[in-house]
């Protein structure tokens, strides 16, 4: 569910992720045609919208893209993908930002989403439905992509040390992580064998991601040498090339498709709005952020990139002189710490 872009959400076939009552119209106080049961088979004629409040701002995201946050608290949602936060409910409605992967809101009131059982046309909350069978429950981030082991380390049957050892792997060795948890495991594919790992103990590159300054990061990158990003978000991967070191990195991508790749790492839109990423320099990988609007001077020829795109690491400052571009910037680092 996590990876679907908006585009690919529109309408179509969904399953419940909990009872919920099937009704004849967009309110509690509708007559309930009947009461679905969790995993039923439904089909999506249009989906809701829902009233939530971010970063003290009221506005609109769909439904669909919204998940029970894993505290538990009531009201308390993330997004489970890059998701337009709007002024109302309508994709004519004004973008107030463009909010990424597991960012948390505050659900005022939900959309509702008609749908189609058996036939008959009706009303379900858009929260209690998802694009698959299985519950959409917030606990796990959908990753399936492919990390290797930092470490010597056990794949066990379940998220704890309490769970039996199916094998224990090598530094350095692929897994497919199937889900990143918030308790600090990581259920993975390896050779057949689907068990948990300890999160903390996988990283893009096979060696622990580093939080480091910027004054130190500025001093690994050579001019024109490939970095190769890893979006923690979608597990999109891309290169680039650093180009000036000044308050921040300027870099570009690559080629056609390295660009096509950073492109859909912010939903296909062109946005200041920035990533939490892991850069690969030499050996070593670092938490980071890159934004998605490039700018101002070109240096690559034919990757259908038109100017530069800004790469963050902590502490790094940049000419503007918004805030909330500045904060953006630098919480989108610590959000790629915290995934590591």
């Amino acid at each position: 569910m996590f990876a679907l872009m908006q585009i690919s959400m529109a309408a179509g076939v969904f399953y419940t992720n909990d009872d919920v009552n099937f009704r004849s119209g967009p309110s509690i106080d509708s007559s309930v045609i009947s009461t679905l049961i969790s995993g039923s088979k439904i089909e999506v004629l249009e989906h809701g919208w829902s009233n939530v409040k971010y970063d003290g701002m009221e506005g609109f995201v769909r439904s669909d893209f919204l998940v029970i946050s894993a505290n538990g608290n009531s009201g308390f949602y993330v997004t489970t993908d890059t998701v337009n936060f709007r002024t109302g409910s309508s994709l004519e409605s004004a973008v107030i930002s463009t909010l990424h992967l597991a960012t948390a809101v505050e659900v005022i009131s939900h959309g509702w989403s008609q749908v189609s059982v058996n036939g008959s046309t009706g009303y379900v909350r858009s929260d209690f439905i998802s694009s698959s069978a299985s519950s959409s429950s917030s606990e796990s981030q959908a990753a399936d992509t492919t990390l290797k082991t930092n470490d010597g380390v056990n794949l066990r049957s379940g998220p704890s040390t309490e769970y039996s050892v199916l094998a224990t792997l090598n530094a350095n060795t692929n897994v497919r992580v199937l889900e990143h948890n918030p308790d600090g495991w990581s259920k993975v594919e390896h050779n057949g064998n689907t068990g948990y790992i300890r999160s903390d103990f996988l990283s893009v590159s096979g060696r622990s991601v580093e939080l480091l300054e910027w004054s130190s990061v500025r001093n690994l990158i050579q001019y024109g040498t490939t970095i190769r990003v890893y979006d923690v978000g979608t597990g999109i991967s891309f290169n680039i090339q650093c180009f000036s070191k000044g308050d921040h990195a300027d870099v570009e991508t690559l080629t056609k498709a390295d660009s096509e790749a950073h492109l859909r790492t912010h939903g296909g839109v062109r946005t200041w709005n920035a990533r939490p990423v892991w850069v690969t320099i030499a050996d070593r990988t670092i938490a980071a952020s890159l934004h998605g609007m490039p700018h101002d001077v070109s240096w690559v020829p034919d990757n259908d990139m038109d100017g530069h795109i800004c790469l963050h690491f902590l502490g790094s400052t940049t000419s503007s002189t918004s805030a909330s571009y500045k904060a953006n910037l630098q919480n989108a680092v610590q959000e790629a710490w915290d995934a590591r």
